[in-house]
């Protein structure tokens, strides 16, 4: 009675740690080492879906949030 609980139990961590090494290795707003990068936002591509599922996404920039950036350069 106790090999179906540890099946499910298994199943459902070896799920969540293949899910956490998938998000680790291939997205982008990941981050592992911070110091390196101080505004890692800068790096995320706007264009790339950023979430699992993305129906119809599209981005276009924002003008004064753009003039605001070059600004603060």
């Amino acid at each position: 009675q106790l090999i179906p609980l540890v099946g499910v139990v298994s199943f459902a961590a070896v799920g969540a740690l293949s899910f956490s090494a998938y998000s680790l290795f291939s997205k982008s707003d990941v981050i592992i080492n911070k110091s390196g990068n101080p505004e890692p936002w800068e790096t995320v591509d706007p264009t790339k879906p950023q979430k699992l599922l993305t129906i119809q996404q599209k981005w276009k920039p924002i003008e004064e949030l753009e003039n605001v950036r070059k600004l603060m350069k």
